[in-house]
């Protein structure tokens, strides 16, 4: 009869603890994230990691008037982070005409919301952020005519 006890008790153990972990892995968040090109300019963007000089720029071609859509996901109850953030602290943008704009901001500044100029590809408060369902989020950066303005 102990013995029915004991696999009784490690077989309620073993279901509460798959329990939890498909609790955890329903909790995983994902971030949509889409970058609009409003700009009146065709652009590049060049994504860079000024830790990893070895790394080849992450490119990005985003025609005016187009978007790019990447989905990323964060660990049990983490925001998801967008794909630039994983792959540099800086982003070129380069018009077509080939004015440039750069975006520098090293992750712990991101994580912050400390990125300079405020008005940031990596700064996720920039963006525009709506709730999909409760595990998924859009966030929306629009690049403007006035960044083009302020381009150089």
């Amino acid at each position: 009869m102990n013995k029915y006890l004991h696999y009784g008790t490690l077989l309620l153990l073993s279901a509460a603890m798959l329990g939890a972990c498909q609790k955890m892995v329903d909790e995983e968040q994902k971030g949509v994230f889409i970058i609009n090109n409003q700009s009146g300019q065709d652009l590049e963007l060049k994504i860079y990691s000024t830790s990893n000089r070895q790394r080849l720029p992450l490119i990005l071609r985003l025609p005016n008037a187009a978007s790019i859509e990447r989905v990323s996901y964060g660990g049990a109850g983490n925001i998801a982070y967008p794909e630039l953030f994983s792959q540099g602290d800086s982003v070129r943008l380069l018009f077509q005409d080939g004015k440039q704009l750069l975006h520098y901001c090293p992750q712990a500044q991101q994580i912050n919301g400390q990125c300079l100029p405020a008005r940031n590809l990596l700064a996720l408060n920039q963006y525009q952020v709506e709730a999909l369902s409760e595990h998924t989020s859009r966030f929306n950066y629009t690049i403007t005519a006035a960044d083009y303005a302020l381009a150089r």
